[in-house]
């Protein structure tokens, strides 16, 4: 940038029109400030021929680092006592361009401070973006100017009050660089609903004094979802020590004289329904860090050196997860207890060895989950983080395999924006027994400045569920 001395008149009649002939200086003085040239490490120039340009898809980072490398023309930062500082805006895809006021100002950063190697690490905070988006970042200078008089006087000019653009209303592409920043799809929380539930009537337990040699017990109360099975005080696992359908409990083996048979099951709470899982361990436990069990249900974590267990699908939170091992129920707290950084992961006390039997009872976060008592199940849904653009979809999808391999239905919901909750229904039919499984795919397609499309897809976890009343199919 060039600067110039203002030219004064000379004479004493400099401030009175018409006495005489002024006689003026035609002379100034001229300097000119060349400006620190740098690269941008992080970002890129906008290219719309082919090159897509630097994109960050976000999943926990909370900041996009950005390395400005000063190349050339350093010097000017020391003659000139100058500083430099950046601003970030955002494309506003309404106007076609990036837009004012910026998103993001920096600090002023003095030369002192990254001389040593002529670049300087920022490292800009995420909650500020506003993403989903792209970013426009411009450098700026602060000098003091060099022309004799001016710099006497301490005058400085701040290159900000020449901001232009040639594209995209601030874009110039011989100084200016732009990166995207999108948050990764989030994975959909189900929530509970009012469907599929049955008037409350509490914890239920009802104790049979069976005859000798019978393997049928008929429930004769109305219950949805897992009940807890006790034989002469031990907790049977289902699917192994009996099965459970409709309103029929068959035993893996007759019973005999003076055996007492408890039947516990739920119809208020959270969810208005139970959920058991078993877990029948037959191999070595995999072993490995905290956080890598992947689907294992058991697994040892060598970070931690403790042996945890995982229910199939997400726990209300703030109720207790009831853990039976071998049909003897442990003490919450003292024998196990429930991870704060994941709901599902159960952590114990004490080992796990091959021909365990492990039961685990809990309420669900869903309600709708294992028993299916409505044709109409309301799934409902929710994400932390509501959407800011109309750019993606919830899609509810149901299968009678947990492969999904094929759909029995499957229907969308789009974003909105400033949304966080979601639901949708479908039809359910078949006889008692008839197994089915649902999920919801988070599917996000930013469309860039470019016409690219940037897509992001996530699954929440799957639930399944078990149709436990022929009266699903009434007309």
């Amino acid at each position: 940038m060039r600067y110039q001395e203002r030219i004064y008149i000379q004479n004493a009649n400099s401030a009175v029109r018409n006495r005489d002939i002024q006689n003026v200086n035609m002379s100034s003085d001229i300097c000119s400030f060349d400006y620190p040239l740098f690269s941008l490490s992080g970002a890129s120039k906008i290219d719309c021929t082919g090159n897509t340009g630097t994109t960050y898809v976000v999943s926990t980072a909370t900041t996009i680092p950005l390395v400005f490398e000063f190349t050339a023309n350093t010097n000017s930062f020391s003659a000139n006592s100058a500083s430099f500082k950046y601003e970030i805006y955002k494309y506003d895809t309404t106007f076609d361009a990036f837009v004012l006021p910026p998103i993001y100002k920096s600090d002023v950063l003095d030369y002192s401070g990254f001389s040593a190697t002529s670049s300087t690490t920022q490292l800009i905070p995420i909650s500020g973006l506003s993403m989903d988006g792209e970013y426009l970042v411009k450098g700026y200078f602060n000098y003091v100017v060099c022309t004799e008089f001016m710099n006497k006087l301490g005058k400085t000019v701040d290159t900000l009050a020449y901001r232009t653009g040639t594209k995209y209303g601030l874009y110039d592409g011989n100084e200016d660089y732009f990166f995207r920043a999108i948050r990764i799809a989030e994975t959909p929380i189900f929530q509970p609903t009012s469907s599929n539930t049955v008037p409350p009537k509490g914890l239920n337990q009802i104790v049979i004094l069976p005859e000798a040699d019978i393997s049928t017990i008929i429930v004769p109360t109305s219950v949805i979802g897992t009940i807890v099975l006790t034989l002469n005080g031990l907790v049977l696992a289902q699917n192994l020590d009996y099965t459970f359908s409709g309103s029929i409990i068959t035993l893996s083996s007759v019973t005999v004289s003076d055996d007492i048979i408890t039947i516990i099951s739920a119809t208020d709470g959270p969810s208005n329904s139970l959920q058991g899982d078993n877990i029948f361990v037959t191999s070595r436990v995999v072993s490995g860090t905290s956080g890598n069990q992947g689907g294992n249900r058991t697994y040892f974590n060598t970070t931690t050196g403790k042996y945890e267990i995982y229910t199939e699908v997400t726990p209300f939170i703030g109720y207790d997860v009831i853990v039976m091992l071998n049909g003897a129920t442990l003490a919450n707290g003292v024998d196990y207890y429930q991870s704060v950084s994941n709901p599902k992961r159960i952590i114990l006390e004490g080992d796990i060895l091959i021909g365990d039997v492990i039961t685990m009872i809990y309420y669900a976060q869903t309600s709708v989950v294992n028993g299916l008592i409505t044709n109409s199940p309301i799934i409902a849904w929710n994400v932390s983080l509501a959407p800011q653009l109309v750019n993606g979809e919830f899609s509810l999808e149901v299968s009678t395999g947990s492969t999904f391999s094929s759909f029995y239905f499957s229907g969308a919901s789009p974003y909105v924006i400033g949304q966080v909750g979601y639901s949708n229904t479908f039809t359910a039919s078949g006889s008692v027994g008839t197994t089915l499984y649902y999920r919801v795919k988070n599917s996000k397609n930013f469309v860039t400045m470019c016409g690219d499309i940037v897509n992001s897809t996530v699954y929440s976890e799957t639930i399944p569920l078990v149709i436990q009343t022929n009266a699903i199919n009434t007309y």
